[in-house]
């Protein structure tokens, strides 16, 4: 009877254990950041580039799609860096945290939102360019650029 007992216990402290291992590893990712790859770096760098160019097209329709590329290349970012949150403003506010620098990119993220959400929207190359050029330095504030 004795040996069920030692048994059981000696499972629940092994899960225990183990729960514990999990949980820590996600708090160090969470304070401490994820370092890129090299490739993913690249990878990164040259969709990047590819928004630039999309940008130099010079018509409305190319700005608009640069922009949104650029908010969902940084959202994706975010995620690859495990910042908390269901949506990009949400893994923003926490990467502020961390990041101070990062409280400009909150100007691009609505000029993408106001393309997204209102129909009538008129997006300039002046500032789908200002826009690109914030979320390059946000990139760069975080190491990939």
């Amino acid at each position: 009877m004795y040996r069920w007992l030692i048994i059981v216990i000696g499972v629940a402290v092994l899960i225990l254990v183990l729960s514990s291992i999990i949980i820590f590893k996600k708090l160090v990712r969470y304070f401490r950041g994820r370092d890129f790859e090299k490739l993913e770096k690249e990878e990164i760098k040259k969709k990047w580039q590819e928004i630039e160019n999309v940008l130099e097209k010079k018509n409305k329709m190319s700005y608009k799609l640069a922009v949104m590329e650029a908010d969902k290349l940084f959202d994706h970012v975010l995620k690859k860096m495990y910042f908390p949150g269901s949506t990009l403003g949400e893994r923003l506010k926490a990467a502020c945290y961390k990041y101070d620098k990062l409280r400009e990119i909150w100007w691009a993220h609505k000029v993408r939102n106001q393309i997204v959400h209102e129909a009538t929207y008129d997006l300039n190359y002046k500032t789908a360019q200002g826009a690109l050029k914030t979320f390059k330095k946000g990139l760069e504030e975080l190491g990939i650029l």
